[in-house]
């Protein structure tokens, strides 16, 4: 039988430097796949692992340079699947270069 699969997504990504020794970048995404019978399983290639139905992503970056030698990075992440619970992920890293 014939099935009819359905996707959208928006994106909207901001970018902003402090200087020359920071960037702060903020992307907030919205997928949703949508499919005329209700008894299909998603498959993990058509929609990159996601459920039917709408799903939202959001990113946080952060990079500020200390001098020439010194890095530090923060990186958060967050998730909210149709039908799950929100899942949020976050990275704090400090490079020293010598």
């Amino acid at each position: 039988p014939d099935v009819n699969l359905e996707t959208n997504a928006q994106t909207l990504r901001l970018r902003a430097s402090i200087g020359d020794a920071g960037r702060l970048r903020l992307e907030i995404e919205r997928k949703e796949y949508l499919a005329d019978r209700a008894d299909l399983a998603p498959t993990f290639e058509l929609t990159d692992g996601n459920p039917f139905g709408k799903n939202y992503f959001w990113r946080l970056n952060f990079d500020y340079r200390f001098g020439s030698n010194l890095q530090a990075t923060l990186a958060y992440d967050g998730r909210l699947r149709e039908g799950g619970d929100p899942i949020h992920t976050m990275r704090a890293e400090a490079r020293a270069f010598f």
